[in-house]
Parts: structure tokens; C-alpha cells; sequence
């Protein structure tokens, strides 16, 4: 997979910012929108392998637990469905 360049990096870092604040749509217009959607996945990659070796250095017991309960919710609903929350105090 070819490295990001400057400005499929900063696609990345706007990718990432829009997963990070569960904006799947823009995600998924960002990622339609890339003239270099491959170098923008990998840098993508590249993030959230960082991010995961320092959230593993600091708590492993927690991603343990997050990959487990992937594992028991099975198939995630498709990229930008949101599910149903009941409203509060219900």
C-alpha cells in the first residue's frame, strides 16, 4: 500500500476526527470524495496502530475486554446506521 502525501494526510487526520466524533457519514463522503482513498486508508491504519499501542501500554485489560465484546455483538450494522436507543429512563 503507497504512503500518504501531504494531503492524503490530512485527509486521514479528518477522517479519523470524524470517526472519533461518530460522524460515519462525512467518513464515508471523505473516504467517496479521496483521490487517494488507498494512502488515506493506510495512513487511517497507521493512526489507529499508534493510538492502540499507547491505549495498550496504558490499559491492555481494556482492549481485551472491547475485542471480546466485539466478538459476543457479531455483525456491526452497516457504516453509518445508527441504532435504536430507547429514550431515556425508559
Amino acid at each position: 500500500m503507497p504512503g500518504p502525501d501531504e494531503g492524503a494526510w490530512l485527509e486521514t487526520i479528518a477522517l479519523f476526527e470524524a470517526i472519533r466524533e461518530g460522524d460515519q457519514p462525512a467518513a464515508l463522503r471523505l473516504l467517496g470524495t479521496s483521490s487517494n482513498r488507498y494512502a488515506v486508508i493506510g495512513g487511517l491504519l497507521s493512526m489507529l496502530s499508534i493510538f492502540l499501542r499507547a491505549e495498550d501500554a496504558t490499559d491492555r485489560a481494556k482492549l481485551d475486554r472491547f475485542i471480546e465484546a466485539s466478538h459476543r455483538a457479531g455483525t456491526p450494522p452497516a457504516f453509518g446506521a445508527r441504532p435504536f436507543l430507547p429514550p431515556f429512563g425508559s
